[in-house]
Order: structure tokens, then sequence, then C-alpha cells
């Protein structure tokens, strides 16, 4: 099979679960808004963004460095290898998950005060040491999954299972109760379903690897996933604080009600990693196999289709939001209608850090993980003193600018090191084709809009068809030749 054609048929698959785990996602924050309004959003929302990072600490990069590994040693039938390095890599993540629970306890005063979270309590960060550890151990399992090419799996695990526990928790302690539960209770009980679940999916990953030996058995050094995790950690840490940052300083700078704005604009701008969540999984294991054999075309055919694939999904997306993005944010509550710039500026810079493609995780796993912790570094400290600057005169605005730029100067870094590595020919004409085919259509809604000529629904109805179809048009013609026999078969 063409690699194209392996690359399609296991993107397409996992996409349509990535979608479904967005979806979910979303459906997820709503049930929030609706039920804690937008100060009860914005505690939700710092408490994510706290346990998102804090995961980052736990896994210590092990879910990057676990798929160099495991596809490497399934590759070669190496069965042995591949188990003791998967229980090498989640021994390490229980054992600093203890180390960070003990960290919690001795701060948990200080703690509370900074991020303004006293009124909650120390039960606060138990949660969030209990949800960074279900992420942490969630993404490790994802990433073996990923390494042995279980993509469909590997996609359900990772975008799909936390909202739907969550979603059952809540309705679940609903009916129970009779009423709404507290927050923290629907945080607690989803904690519990999401770790009965991983305790399940880890005895089944295992189970992967209970094989028969087709090569001769040669012990490697766990020791080397460790210290090959080590750099990657940093860089993952730093990406993640970015990527936490804006949520952490609103709430030690601003007020909860600026955080749930800003979690509400946040909320559809995720929906622009889509493409990455989608096809990174199928992508990676082919990027290491390429980079082994040292094969750059193939290395450069596997960023550009990226690219290319990303572009057709991001654009028109983009256009959705500028054209309806405030009607969408009334399903949240009429208090987040101010959440529509932000979700516009955020919204763009996850655009450009996807159609960059997956240029940090290609530097992170062809041994370039030193200049990738370098970047992130930087764009670390960007992020902190723009969002210092920004945040306390304009709150939510203030975090989406500061985060915004930093998003976007990190991503030229990140595709300039890849040109100048592996000789990379970047090909954007497919951005500027589609743009340029988008651009009229949001204009002529947005005037369409302003003259009330019909119900925002029925207008989102056309704007959805009439994108299809442009998208239709900016494919190649075997593009269109296999995504038609596709659907026929499916029909």
């Amino acid at each position: 099979m063409q690699l194209k054609q392996q690359l399609a048929r296991g993107s397409s698959l996992v996409s349509v679960i990535t979608l479904l785990g967005h979806l979910l996602s979303i459906g997820m924050k709503l049930i929030v808004s609706r039920s804690y309004g937008v100060a009860g959003f914005g505690e939700f929302a710092l408490i994510m963004a706290l346990s998102r990072f804090s995961s980052t600490i736990v896994q210590m990069g092990l879910n990057h460095s676990i798929i160099r590994f495991i596809s490497k040693f399934t590759a070669n039938q190496d069965w042995t290898n591949a188990r003791s390095f998967f229980r090498a890599g989640i021994m390490h993540i229980l054992k600093v998950s203890g180390l960070f629970l003990i960290l919690i306890v001795v701060l948990r005063n200080p703690l509370l005060r900074i991020l303004n979270l006293e009124e909650i309590g120390g039960l606060a960060l138990l949660i969030v040491w209990g949800i960074s550890i279900v992420i942490a151990v969630n993404n490790y399992l994802s990433a073996t999954l990923r390494g042995t090419k279980h993509f469909m799996e590997q996609a359900i695990l990772f975008t799909s299972s936390f909202p739907i526990l969550m979603i059952v928790a809540y309705f679940g302690l609903w009916i129970f109760l009779s009423q709404a539960p507290d927050l923290l209770q629907f945080f607690i009980w989803g904690i519990v379903l999401n770790a009965i679940m991983l305790v399940i999916v880890y005895f089944l990953v295992r189970g992967i690897f209970k094989k028969t030996e087709q090569v001769e058995e040669v012990r490697e050094d766990t020791k080397q996933l460790s210290r090959y995790s080590l750099p990657i950690w940093f860089s993952s840490a730093l990406q993640s604080a970015l990527a936490s940052s804006d949520r952490i300083m609103l709430g030690m700078l601003s007020t909860l009600t600026e955080v749930g704005i800003y979690g509400a604009g946040l909320t559809f701008s995720v929906l622009f990693a889509f493409p990455l969540k989608s096809m990174g999984p199928v992508f990676q294991p082919f990027i290491i196999e390429a980079y082994e054999r040292k094969n750059l075309q193939q290395i450069n055919e596997l960023y550009n289709t990226m690219v290319r694939w990303s572009s057709l999904f991001v654009i028109p997306v983009l256009g959705m939001l500028i054209s309806f993005g405030d009607r969408l944010l009334l399903l949240f509550g009429r208090d987040f209608q101010e959440a529509y710039w932000v979700m516009l500026i955020l919204a763009t810079a996850q655009s450009i850090s996807t159609i960059s493609g997956i240029a940090g995780t290609m530097l992170n796993i062809t041994d370039k993980q030193r200049t990738h912790a370098r970047i992130m570094t930087f764009g670390f400290l960007l992020a902190i003193a723009l969002n210092l600057l920004l945040i306390p005169p304009l709150g939510a605005l203030g975090a989406a600018l500061g985060t915004g730029v930093s998003i976007l100067v990190i991503n030229l870094i990140r595709v300039y090191k890849l040109i100048s590595y592996y000789s990379l020919k970047t090909d954007y004409s497919v951005i500027v084709s589609v743009t340029l085919k988008f651009i009229p259509l949001v204009i002529l809604t947005r005037w369409v809009e302003s003259i009330e000529w019909a119900h925002w629904l029925v207008l989102l109805m056309l704007f959805l068809t009439a994108g299809t179809l442009l998208v239709y048009m900016s494919l190649t013609e075997n593009e269109r030749q296999k995504l038609m026999s596709r659907l026929k078969g499916v029909a």
C-alpha cells in the first residue's frame, strides 16, 4: 500500500473518533457552564489548566519517548524489550505522582493563596493531583498504542474516554442526588471512573506484548527511556506551562469570571488542534521509521502532506468561527459573549500552529529534543512577559494576545529549525489558495447576517454546504477520486 494511502486510511478513522472526542469535550464544558455559571466555569477551567500542567510534570516526557522505543521494538518484533520499557515507564509515572502528592500536602496553604482557591480549600489541590495522574497515565497508554499502530484504540482512549466518563459522572450524580451535583463532587466521581477505566486499559495494553519472540533476545537498558525523556520532559513541561499559564495567571492577576470568559473562548479554538490529534498519531511512527532510514525525502513528504490536509480543515473552520462565533458562544450562556475576540485570537494562533504541522513533535522524535527544549524555554518566557504586561489592563483579552503572539513565534522557530536540519522544502501554496476562496464567503455571510435575511442556523447550514464545495474544489484530481471511491464504499 502506498504511503499516502496508509496515512489516509489511518487518519480518516482516527479523525472521526477525534472529532467525536472534541464534541464530547465541548459538551462537557457546556454542561459545566450552564450548571455553575461564569465563576463556576472559571473554577473548572482553572482546575483543569492546573491539572494539565501538573500531568506534564508527572508523565516526565515518557508519553513522547515511549512512542520512539515501542515503534522500534514492535517493528523488530522484540516483545521482551517492548514489555520491559512499557513497565518501566508506567512505574516512573507512579513514583513521580507520589512525590507530587507529598509536595502538594506540604505546600497546600501557599498554593491555595497564590491561585485564589482558598474558598474551595485543599480538596481542590487533591482534585488537581487526581486529574493529573489520570491524564498522565491516559497519555502514556495512548502513546504506547500509537507506537504499536493501534490507532483506533489510541484515539478512543486519548480523545473520548475522559469527557465521556466525566459526563457519565455528572448525570449519574444528578440521578442519584435528584439535583445537579456540587462541582467538587462532579470532579471526584469523574476521577474515580477514569481511574477504574485506566486500570482495565493497562492490562489490555500489556497483553499486546505477550507474544512469541521473533528475534534473538537482547535486553536493552531501560534507563535509555529516562535519559531520552529528560529534554522532552523539560520542553513538554514548558509547552504545557505555556498552554496553561494564561488561565493560571488570569486566576492570579484577575478574577475567576475572567478565567471563565477565557475558558469559553478557548473551547472552540481547541477545535483547531483536531488535525494534529487525528493525523499526528498516524504520522509519527512513519516519521520515526523514515528518520531511522535517513530518508529525508520521505520526511519532507510526510510534513507537507500534513500541512496540506490540515489547511483544508483549519481555514474553513476559522471562517465559520469568524462568521458565527458570537452565536455559538450563546450556548454557554449570555454572560459569555465577551469571549468572541478571545476566541478569534486563540483560534487564529492555533490555526497557525496546526498548519505548521507537527514541527515540535518531529524535533522531539528525531533526536532534536534539546533544540526543542530551548525553543520552548524562549516561548514560555515570552508568554509570561506578555501576560504580565497585558492581563492587568485587558483581562481575558490580554491573556489571549499574550498567548497568541508566543504561539506564533514558537512555531516560526520550529519550522525554521526543521528546514535547517532536514532541508525541508515547505509547500504552503494550499494555504493561500484555500484562504482566497473562503474570504468572499465569510464577507458575504457577515453581510447577510447584518441584514437579518434568514435565521443564523439556516445561514450556518448554507455556509457549511458552500464550504464543503470549496474544499472539494481544492482537492487534487487523485484526492477527489479516492474520496468518491471511499464514499461509494460507505454507501
